[in-house]
């Protein structure tokens, strides 16, 4: 009798575990696309993750090219010198874009909307990128198509215009989507962020206080960075104690932090708490009262999580 008893009992624990294995449905298929980290030296410092870099084809030219992924940036742009070897001539190139339509970025760069330059990143196509006068580096002929990565550009914040991107942080890949689907929809904690020229704002509670972030893939090194009188709510009453001087757009700014003395939420989420920075750049700081945000957070926060992020519907998700 016993025997016949653990024999049912078995048969119901494995029953058991089979029901429950079925309920939960397996991920869809996804157009995945890899990223890899950028490692550089800093003030002296080495940052393992201080760039977000995906790989990249340009319509009609062969070769590795990769281009850094910064959705603080509001457009795509591809970098003039890391190009013109690739052309017979810088005419050539030239005739790629129209140079009646030229913009200035804050920081000073001229750039030309591109008419022949379709640039594609996994299975998505930016049309008009635009072109970088004298960005970037130049490639030696005799290594245009080695097999070293050539950074030819940025990815900016048009890319997943009116689309989901999900960030896949710990497997380093992403993809993006039509909508956010059953999948993603069970597993995502949602906040209601706020859009401007394409960029996310998103609202991060620190000591009962909301501060609004522009979220930006591009800021690898600080994991909060805001102006002077922010920064002294954020931390404990003193002098920073710590300071790095960054290279912005060929500016040496000035970046001064301490630990945030509060826990950092995100809605309900707690986040890693990490250090505040400040500068008292006037060209950085004009940027942050343009953009109504109190200061700028990147992959700091989020590196070991599932991003979410939804330019349809303005939400900001984490996976859990």
């Amino acid at each position: 009798m016993r025997l016949l008893l653990a024999a049912v009992l078995l048969t119901a624990a494995l029953c058991a575990c089979t029901t429950q294995r079925a309920k939960i449905p397996a991920e869809p298929v996804y157009p995945w696309f890899n990223f890899t980290w950028y490692k550089a030296q800093v003030a002296g410092r080495t940052f393992d993750k201080a760039a977000m870099l995906v790989p990249v084809q340009l319509l009609g030219l062969r070769g590795n090219f990769v281009a850094q992924f910064d959705l603080g940036s509001d457009g795509t742009s591809l970098y003039e010198n890391a190009l013109r070897n690739y052309f017979a001539s810088r005419a050539q190139l030239y005739a790629t874009v129209d140079t009646t339509q030229r913009l200035v970025s804050d920081g000073g760069q001229v750039s030309y909307v591109t008419a022949g330059l379709p640039l594609h990143v996994g299975p998505t196509i930016i049309a008009h990128p635009v072109l970088a006068r004298g960005a970037g580096e130049l490639v030696s002929k005799d290594s245009l198509h080695s097999t070293t990565p050539k950074m030819i550009g940025t990815i900016g914040a048009n890319f997943p215009k009116g689309k989901v991107l999900i960030i896949d942080y710990p497997r380093q890949r992403m993809c993006v989507l039509d909508s956010v689907d059953t999948y993603w929809r069970a597993r995502t904690t949602f906040v209601a962020s706020r859009m401007r020229k394409g960029r996310l704002h998103i609202p991060l509670t620190i000591n009962q206080h909301t501060y609004w972030a522009l979220f930006d893939t591009g800021a690898s090194l600080f994991p909060l960075s805001t102006d002077e009188h922010t920064w002294k709510t954020l931390v404990a009453t003193g002098p920073p104690t710590d300071s790095m001087r960054v290279s912005s757009w060929g500016e040496q700014v000035a970046f001064y932090g301490a630990p945030i003395q509060s826990d950092v939420y995100l809605g309900a989420t707690k986040l890693p708490r990490g250090q505040a920075w400040f500068n008292r750049n006037k060209r950085l700081l004009a940027f942050n009262a343009e953009e109504q945000i109190a200061a700028l957070t990147g992959n700091g926060f989020f590196s070991t999580s599932i991003l979410v992020l939804d330019y349809q519907r303005n939400r900001f998700g984490v996976v859990y």
